[in-house]
């Protein structure tokens, strides 16, 4: 884990957004917020990429998050989008959790229907740009 990561947090770390907006808060009560924030974090703790190892920076769940977030930035369900496209819920959630390819014949629905380039749901565009950049 980086140093950054280890560092303890300060009330000065402290920064509380309700919808988007800072509200104003006791220097005791951020440092209140921060004791128990650093108690429940372990910063000797592994991180996400030592634990899952390279399937969670891999090209499947690249897409898989992409796809996902795609989804919600348009302001749709699971539910809508399977409507839709006529695909089962199980399927589309296999593929937003990284555990199912997306077939060929639905990547230009998805990509149309959330508005995004095709290449940015298929699976080998993903692997060659991934391919050029060093992880």
């Amino acid at each position: 884990m980086s140093e950054h990561m280890r560092r303890r947090l300060t009330k000065d770390d402290i920064t509380i957004l309700v919808r988007g907006t800072e509200i104003e808060l006791k220097s005791s009560i951020k440092a209140s917020l921060a004791n128990i924030i650093n108690e429940l974090i372990d910063f000797d703790s592994f991180t996400a990429e030592e634990v899952h190892g390279e399937w969670l920076i891999s090209p499947l769940m690249r897409v898989a998050k992409y796809l996902k977030g795609a989804r919600k930035r348009e302001g749709l369900t699971q539910a809508e989008v399977c409507k839709k496209l006529k695909i089962q819920q199980g399927n589309l959630s296999k593929m937003e959790n990284g555990e199912r390819p997306i077939p060929e014949s639905l990547i230009s629905k998805l990509a149309s229907l959330y508005n995004i380039k095709k290449k940015m749901i298929t699976q080998s565009q993903v692997i060659q740009q991934v391919g050029k950049k060093k992880l």
